[in-house]
């Protein structure tokens, strides 16, 4: 639709004869006939008038405007041409948003998928750490399994004596088990209330950690959409280039 076409339909529209509106817009009724006949385009303060009249604002007018040609004849109005401006400058805006957002989306997915692929913040090997018992103040970590080594001759003589030995040496095994996904090395020391316990690596296993298959899918989730953020950026702005 011409911009003389639009003025017509719209004087139509509104009930208004060719001399109302050109009294309306200040103008005379035979320049209103070579608007509507697009045999000339209006000065900035007539179009104005125009809008006035019509009571539309510059945005309401320009709604269905023709692309092409007579776009760029209507540009020769400033206001027109100043509007235009605007929202390419806000496409072209809204436009790197949906790139860098699209771009932005495949970087995390690659990141996550890798973080989740690699198990490398939620490792899956399990260590695991065993204690025989608590060492008293001053005892070594085989005063649990060679205590006899440490017997004066004159105790390892004496049978009773080791009866009892072996008795309470067999009460202080107490074995406790620690599992965890960090290796601290070949043993580690605890402190308890009655001293300390020595836990030393005995195997690890493997153990399946949820987290890392749905970061993977988070991964491919944050990619697919990525992908289709540039396919929507494609579309919605194929005019634009």
């Amino acid at each position: 639709m011409t911009l003389g076409k639009k003025i017509k339909q719209l004087r139509v529209k509104n009930n208004f004869s060719q001399p109302e509106l050109a009294e309306k817009m200040g103008i005379e009724q035979s320049y209103l006939s070579k608007l509507e006949n697009d045999k000339s385009i209006p000065s900035n303060d007539i179009f104005n008038s125009l809008l006035n009249a019509f009571n539309l604002s510059l945005a309401e007018f320009c709604t269905d405007m023709p692309q092409g040609e007579e776009l760029d004849r209507l540009k020769q109005i400033p206001d027109i041409e100043q509007y235009y401006q605007q929202i390419e400058k806000h496409n072209q805006t809204t436009q790197r948003q949906f790139l860098y957002i699209s771009s932005l989306l495949i970087v995390l997915a690659v990141s996550v998928f890798y973080i989740g692929k690699s198990k490398l913040i939620f490792p899956e090997i399990q260590y695991q750490y065993e204690s025989q018992g608590v060492l008293f103040e001053g005892e070594t970590e085989e005063m649990l399994t060679r205590w006899q080594r440490f017997l004066t001759q004159e105790q390892q003589g004496d049978a009773e004596y080791l009866d009892k030995k072996r008795l309470e040496m067999r009460e202080r095994i107490n074995e406790t088990h620690i599992s965890m996904f960090n290796y601290i090395g070949p043993s580690f020391t605890q402190q308890v209330e009655q001293g300390t316990r020595v836990y030393k690596h005995r195997k690890e296993k493997e153990v399946k950690r949820a987290v890392n298959g749905w970061l993977q899918v988070l991964g491919v989730f944050l990619f697919s959409s990525g992908i289709m953020g540039f396919i929507l950026e494609r579309r919605l702005y194929a005019v634009t280039r």
